[in-house]
């Protein structure tokens, strides 16, 4: 399906609130016309009682006549008390008119501006649905400053395209309309109005294809600055810290560039099409009112239906440049929805399964068996097997790269595997549905992960149903409650992005406080306390404990001395199981271990 007919396709449920709009904007145009024909035919009145006086007897108009069509009204006009009277009705018709107009005018905007803000309300939900049901392996493929610019830039950008359709409908229905009245007015003169038509079709169409090439540059640029931002939000410390500003600043200055002379070309692009459009317009006018001109020499128009025609058709080249100006900003809108789109086509994570196992009551065993797994071809684990009994605490060391985050990614299906199968209890995960396996785990990371809330928020964020004596009971086994009493709300603390009025030991208790009030069976710890000082070290290391009783827990360490205890310890090396035992056996074997153990401990 082409981007324009899934654009389109967004538009089907709000078709009411669009035909309501097409007919507001047909009562508009006739309201349009109406102006012009009683301004023409009140000219025509006026010049025929300036000229007469009444003396030749009196003066007769005639409203609303169409050849053929419309008998219109004829008034007499025998005094000059009878024209002030036309004159009145005049007014009071042009009144009613600008009543009706404005009251359309209104409905129109109204029911385009609500289809507009309903339709991107579903798409942004639709982008965070998409992006949050996404794999990750995935989302890793993207940059995270691209994907926030296409819920926000981009949607921005579609949604002025669908709060300008307010006037194109009314431009679209204006211009059938006025070219039937023109026609039946004179025909001759509308064919040689017409003309024009297809240079202008012509002009706005490659005016268009111009504008939406550049659009998606510009789209792209955009993307490319709010990954920057982001990137120098999240990482301003280093960069103070390396005194990069200076460098920072020109490379953002040089993206900013970039965006700038691309806008400047759209720039150039759109602000050309306007003139042309009333260049050509108005040699479509001279041309009509030239010919006009000699049609009422001739005694073929009269001077009321020549103003008439001369301002309808005047009136109808408006719509025109309204036309091609929401063309571009059309293109424009395509040249985002095509980013949209790509991000509505990402596949949703298979949360279904095919035999829909549930978990039963876990006890925690976990099995590896003969498992694969690579990025894009890559292999990253190869062969890996193993086995963790219920309640046993498996550590995996070795060196970076070596696979550990990816096997134990492995193990909550954040990546599927390429080969082999890894069980619990016996029960291959892959048969069982996501959301239940997920239940199964809780996890700590090295980097913990807050939410901007209250602290209360953030323990139940597992366990929603939780009360608050258990929230706070898992508070105290984290060693968290003592520094959440002492705050200003204690519980209903705000703890700011990503935890920022927090310590970084705050941050890990309440990290552990919230996997304990979860009380999954499985733990995966990432060297939960390799970032803090020793203090929050030995705090973080009670929790922990707290949280490991009862459960089986694998262990990333990064410091081999907080695995020492470990009921077996997997040392990897690209990819694959090099050593398995204990502390005491692998320092035996003399292998990979003791000698990381010896770097580690001889620093």
């Amino acid at each position: 399906m082409s981007t324009f007919s899934r654009f389109a396709k967004y538009l089907s449920p709000h078709l009411g609130s669009i035909v309501l709009a097409v007919v507001c904007a047909l009562v508009i145009s006739l309201c349009d016309a109406g102006y012009a024909h009683i301004f023409g035919y009140t000219v025509e009145a006026l010049t025929l009682i300036a000229t007469q006086r009444f003396e030749d007897g009196p003066v007769q108009v005639q409203y609303f006549h169409l050849e053929k069509v419309l008998e219109g009204v004829q008034i007499t006009i025998a005094d000059a008390s009878e024209a002030f009277t036309l004159i009145g009705w005049v007014l009071a018709g042009i009144l009613t008119l600008v009543v009706i107009k404005g009251t359309f005018t209104y409905c129109n905007d109204y029911l385009m501006a609500r289809v507009g803000y309903q339709l991107i309300t579903r798409i942004r939900n639709e982008l965070y649905e998409k992006i949050l049901f996404a794999p990750l392996g995935m989302l890793k493929s993207h940059r995270a400053g691209d994907l926030m610019a296409r819920v926000t830039d981009d949607v921005r950008t579609w949604q002025y395209a669908i709060g300008s359709t307010a006037n194109t409908i009314r431009a679209v229905v204006c211009i059938p309309v006025f070219v039937t009245v023109m026609l039946f007015q004179s025909a001759g003169m509308t064919a040689l109005a017409l003309l024009v038509f297809p240079l202008l079709a012509h002009l706005i169409n490659r005016s268009g294809r111009h504008i939406h090439g550049t659009s998606s540059e510009i789209q792209e640029q955009t993307a490319d600055i709010s990954s920057q931002l982001k990137e120098t939000l999240f990482g301003l410390k280093i960069i103070k810290s390396f005194t990069a500003e200076e460098m920072e600043r020109d490379r953002f200055v040089t993206t900013n560039k970039g965006q700038y002379r691309a806008s400047m070309r759209r720039v150039r692009l759109t602000a050309m099409l306007p003139p042309l459009v009333e260049f050509i317009s108005a040699i479509g006018v001279a041309t009509v009112f030239g010919f006009g001109c000699w049609q009422v020499v001739q005694g073929q128009l009269t001077t009321g239906g020549f103003i008439w025609y001369i301002a309808v058709a005047s009136l109808m080249f408006k719509p025109i440049k309204t036309i091609g100006l929401f063309n571009n900003v059309l293109q424009q809108s395509l040249a985002s929805a095509k980013r949209i789109f790509s991000v509505l086509d990402f596949e949703r994570e298979a949360y279904e399964r095919e035999k829909q196992l549930k978990l039963p009551s876990v006890h925690g065993e976990v099995e590896f068996r003969d498992v694969s797994f690579g990025y894009e071809h890559e292999p990253v684990v190869k062969h890996i097997s193993f086995h963790a009994k219920a309640g046993e605490v498996v550590a995996l060391v070795g060196q970076s790269g070596s696979g550990k985050t990816t096997l134990l990614n492995l193990l909550s299906c954040f990546y599927e595997v390429d080969s082999g199968e890894i069980l619990i209890d016996g029960i291959p995960t892959s048969e069982v549905t996501l959301t239940d396996l997920r239940r199964q785990i809780a996890i700590v990371p090295q980097d913990t992960i807050l939410f901007d809330g209250t602290v209360m928020e953030n323990i139940i964020y597992g366990a929603p149903a939780a009360t608050r004596e258990e929230a706070i009971a898992a508070a105290k086994r984290a060693n968290a409650h003592d520094f959440i009493i002492e705050m200003p709300k204690d519980y209903e603390t705000q703890v700011g992005e990503s935890g920022a009025r927090l310590s970084t030991g705050q941050q890990q208790r309440l990290s552990i406080a919230r996997a304990i009030l979860k009380g999954a069976p499985i733990l995966v710890l990432d060297e939960a306390t390799s970032a803090l000082d020793s203090q929050s070290e030995a705090l973080v290391q009670a929790s922990l404990k707290n949280l490991m009783q009862g459960r089986t827990t694998f262990v990333i360490a990064h410091r081999l001395s907080t695995v020492v205890h470990a009921n077996k310890i997997l040392v990897l090396d690209r990819g694959e199981i090099v050593e398995s035992g204990t502390h005491q056996e692998l320092l035996a074997n003399g292998g990979l271990y003791q000698r990381l153990c010896q770097i580690q401990f001889r620093r």
